[in-house]
C-alpha cells in the first residue's frame, strides 16, 4: 500500500486550453469549474474532435492527471503527454494510449455467471462511480504543456464529454493516514410514510464521504501542506484524495473528487510532532 496522495493545487485552474472540437455551449473551458456537473462536451468522437491542450505558462510540477466524471466506455482509451513544447515532438513523458477504466471486480467476485471481460464494471454502474480515471506518475514531471487526448470512437452517445481536469502535483505524506480511516455512502433522501402505511421518498443525489487523520508529521510538513490546503481551500475549493495508488482493484471506489465538509484543527500531539483529521465529501 502506497501513502495517500492529496491534490489541492490544480494547475488547470490557471492553464490556457486549446485544441481538439468542443460544443459552443459546453466548451473545454468547462474542465476548469469546480462542479463536474457542468460538462465539457466535444463534438463528434473522431480523434481529432477529442484532445486538449493546456498552457501552464510556465515549467510547472505535475504528478498526476484525472479525468473526473466522463462518459468514455469500458474500452476507451487516454493518452497524457508533457512536454516544454505545445507540439509535443519531444515530450518529457508520454504514457502511451491506457485504457480509462481500471479493472475493479476482483477474479471470483460478482454474480454466478455474470463475466466481466477484464474485471470492468458495466456501464450502468461506471456511471454511480462519477466516472473517474487516474494517472499517478511516480516522479513529478515539470512541464509547461499537457495534451491529453481521447479515444473511444464508438462510443454511443455520438461525443465524449468530462466534468472535471485535476492535473498538478500532489502532497503524498511522509507518514500514511492512520488506520481506522472510513469510507462510506451518504444518502440524504428522506422518507415520509403515510397514514395508509405507504412511504414516499424524496430522492436526494447520493455521495461519498471519506474520513482518515495524518498524525506523527513534523512541523515543516504539517503546516507546509495541511495548514496550506485549508487556507487556500476552505470548504469551497476543490481537492482529489487518492487513498491507496498502488490499489488498481479498488482505487475506483476509494479516489474521491470533493471538498473539506468540516473545520478541524493541526494539534501538536507529541513534542515536534502533530496530528489532523480530515473529512472530504464528494462533489457530484
Amino acid at each position: 500500500m502506497a501513502n495517500i496522495l492529496v491534490s489541492y493545487r490544480n494547475l488547470v485552474d490557471e492553464a490556457a486550453l486549446s485544441g481538439g472540437t468542443w460544443s459552443v455551449g459546453l466548451p473545454a473551458a468547462n474542465l476548469a469549474d469546480r462542479q463536474p456537473s457542468k460538462v465539457a462536451r466535444t463534438v463528434g468522437t473522431a480523434p481529432g474532435n477529442t484532445t486538449v491542450s493546456l498552457n501552464f505558462g510556465s515549467g510547472r510540477p505535475v504528478r498526476f492527471v484525472a479525468l473526473v466524471r466522463h462518459n468514455l466506455t469500458q474500452s476507451g482509451r487516454w493518452r497524457i503527454r508533457l512536454g516544454n513544447e505545445a507540439s509535443m515532438a519531444a515530450p518529457v513523458f508520454d504514457s502511451g494510449f491506457v485504457a480509462i477504466w481500471p479493472s475493479a471486480i476482483p477474479f471470483g467476485i460478482g454474480v454466478w455467471g455474470e463475466f466481466n471481460w477484464g474485471g470492468h464494471v458495466d456501464a450502468s454502474e461506471a456511471a454511480t462511480y462519477g466516472a473517474q480515471a487516474v494517472y499517478s506518475i511516480r516522479d513529478a514531471v515539470h512541464a509547461q504543456h499537457l495534451r491529453l487526448d481521447l479515444e473511444d470512437e464508438g462510443n454511443p452517445a455520438g461525443f465524449l464529454q468530462a466534468g472535471r481536469l485535476v492535473a498538478g502535483p500532489a502532497w503524498q505524506p511522509s507518514i500514511n493516514l492512520q488506520y481506522g480511516w472510513s469510507i462510506e455512502q451518504v444518502d440524504e433522501s428522506e422518507i415520509r410514510r403515510s397514514r395508509g402505511g405507504q412511504s414516499f421518498v424524496n430522492v436526494r443525489p447520493r455521495f461519498r464521504r471519506l474520513r482518515f487523520s495524518i498524525d506523527h508529521l513534523e512541523k515543516d510538513e504539517m503546516f507546509g501542506h495541511a495548514y496550506e490546503l485549508e487556507r487556500i481551500k476552505g470548504k469551497g475549493g476543490d481537492i482529489l484524495v487518492i487513498v491507496d495508488p498502488d490499489d488498481r482493484t479498488h482505487g475506483l471506489r476509494h479516489t474521491l473528487y470533493g471538498a473539506l465538509s468540516e473545520s478541524a484543527p493541526i494539534i501538536n500531539t507529541h513534542p515536534g510532532r502533530y496530528s489532523r483529521r480530515f473529512v472530504v465529501d464528494e462533489l457530484v
